[in-house]
């Protein structure tokens, strides 16, 4: 039974970002990574800019051709991890293959929800998840069709915008009162649902599906809660996702919403790590440990838990929910708070003579959400000073200025700030050299 120093089960953000990490302080490990779907790492955030064909194949890809092979890593493309046994440092594939490791990364993603909506069990339908759902997609819509779009969150939102391209009649169905519920605030939804309804789009909010009537292959009709029907000649269901979590829990890791890990990426298995969007890592607008099923997120949790895995003590700095999108030439981005739970948070809107919006919410002089509509130019300073928990009593009054920037700090603050970047930069350049010294000896 082969023995690796290093194996990563998943192949997405935390699983590639953990193995550049592994490589940046331990060049020569031995290290396999285990990918259920048979393509080498992509990114999954581009599937309906595919589907619209914004981007080609190539460019989906999130590193080139000879990574594996560069990195060293034994790539195991359509490999999955059936059970894993801590005790033993033992995981099985579903092929019966064995190997045993000495540091473990689970980085297994999410699972799309399937709502308990009567007959969709014996319907077929698409999540929009996968670079497979993409090209199903472009397969079914060669032709103009129905379409039908369950959920109005980020994915089922951009497959309705996919599905437009493609000439389709597209109607969204969301149960809550409004698209994108989570991830904007009530102004800046109904902004996104004036574009796509402009666009043709129809959207029903407040609505459900009860029941679906499968017709033969991807046709059906779907009928609401208030007994209208709609029939389909393609069905996307997109009402949420889940940690996949099952994998980790067979194997004895506590898990509580997601996988629970420490500030080192560790879970409670000695030499056992998890990253991405199945673990509970700390989010630092919260202040406590959440679930954040996001690309950067993931990416950067992959990178601390490769980080430790190669020995060095990293903690994880922690994240925050962050999106940034674009529907039918609207740009959106949020980041933290942006529907603040009670009046202890101080909220900042502005809106601009040409329909752009800006909001900002603070808490105890700390800058903890932002959501920027329409021009979102130099709006990645506000993200910034979230992450670094600013305290921005001085410059308040600036933050949703269109030309926001460092010119409006104090500057006692700017010099502040460069100094810890440049103190920063610095600190790395030296830890990086001694990590590559220590290996060497």
């Amino acid at each position: 039974m082969r023995t690796y120093d290093y194996v990563v089960v998943g192949n997405s953000a935390a699983a590639i970002n953990a193995c550049d990490a592994i490589r940046s302080l331990d060049p020569d490990g031995s290290l396999a990574l285990f990918g259920e779907e048979k393509r080498r790492c992509y990114s999954r955030p581009l599937i309906s800019y595919l589907v619209m064909g914004t981007v080609d194949e190539k460019g989906m890809y999130y590193r080139p051709p000879d990574y594996y092979r560069r990195r060293k890593i034994d790539f195991h493309a359509g490999s999955k991890v059936e059970a894993v046994d801590p005790e033993r440092r033992c995981l099985e594939t579903s092929d019966g293959e064995r190997y045993k490791w000495r540091r473990l990364l689970l980085a297994t993603g999410f699972r799309p929800f399937m709502p308990p909506v009567e007959g969709l069990e014996e319907a077929m339908y698409l999540t929009f998840v996968s670079w497979d759902d993409a090209r199903t997609m472009l397969r079914l819509t060669s032709r103009p069709l129905r379409s039908l779009v369950m959920g109005a969150g980020l994915i089922g939102m951009k497959a309705a915008e996919a599905l437009h391209s493609r000439g389709c009649e597209v109607v969204v169905v969301e149960r809550m009162d409004r698209v994108l519920p989570l991830a904007l605030d009530e102004t800046a939804s109904e902004m996104v649902a004036a574009r796509c309804r402009e666009s043709g789009i129809e959207i029903l909010t407040g609505r459900s599906v009860s029941r679906v009537a499968a017709r033969g292959g991807y046709r059906g009709t779907a009928v609401l809660d208030d007994g209208a029907e709609l029939d389909f000649d393609l069905l996307v269901v997109a009402v949420g996702v889940r940690p996949r979590t099952e994998l980790a829990e067979v194997a004895g890791l506590r898990c509580e919403g997601g996988i629970v890990v420490d500030e080192h990426q560790r879970t409670s298995e000695p030499d056992v790590y998890a990253a991405g969007d199945a673990v509970a890592a700390y989010d630092l607008v919260r202040g406590e440990p959440t679930v954040n099923a996001l690309w950067p997120v993931a990416a950067l949790q992959g990178k601390y838990a490769g980080l430790n895995m190669a020995g060095k003590e990293a903690p994880y700095p922690g994240g925050n929910s962050m999106n940034a999108v674009e529907f039918f030439g609207l740009p959106v981005l949020s980041a933290g708070v942006v529907n603040p739970p009670d009046a202890s948070y101080e909220v900042l809107i502005r809106r601009g003579e040409d329909g752009d919006y800006r909001k900002a919410v603070i808490r105890g002089d700390v800058l903890v959400g932002m959501l920027v509509a329409g021009k979102i130019e130099r709006a990645g300073i506000l993200t910034s000073l979230i992450q670094e928990r600013a305290n921005v009593r001085r410059i308040k009054g600036f933050l949703l200025e269109e030309g926001f920037g460092h010119i409006h700090f104090p500057r006692s603050m700017r010099e502040e700030r460069i100094v810890e970047a440049v103190a920063g930069l610095a600190k790395q350049e030296r830890e990086a050299r001694q990590e590559r010294e220590r290996r060497r000896r």
